[in-house]
């Protein structure tokens, strides 16, 4: 399933819609890919996105299985 991912410095303007878009990234596939043993570098350029985006990505995944681990 396709989750938008939105970089943390990612700031609006003053008119509406302005600012950096999200990225979509699919997310069974990244990790996947990323179980594989793919590096984040070939993960990104498979999307077509940023480094940043996936380390943003995984960082996040990490956060998320975190608290619902505790």
């Amino acid at each position: 399933m396709p989750v938008w991912v939105w970089e943390e410095d990612m700031k609006g303007g003053a008119r509406p819609g302005s600012g950096r878009k999200p990225t979509l990234i699919d997310e069974r596939r990244a990790l996947s890919l990323h179980k594989q043993g793919v590096s984040m570098r070939e993960i990104a350029e498979r999307f077509g996105v940023s480094i940043e985006a996936i380390k943003y990505f995984f960082k996040k995944q990490r956060r998320l299985a975190n608290d619902n681990g505790n």
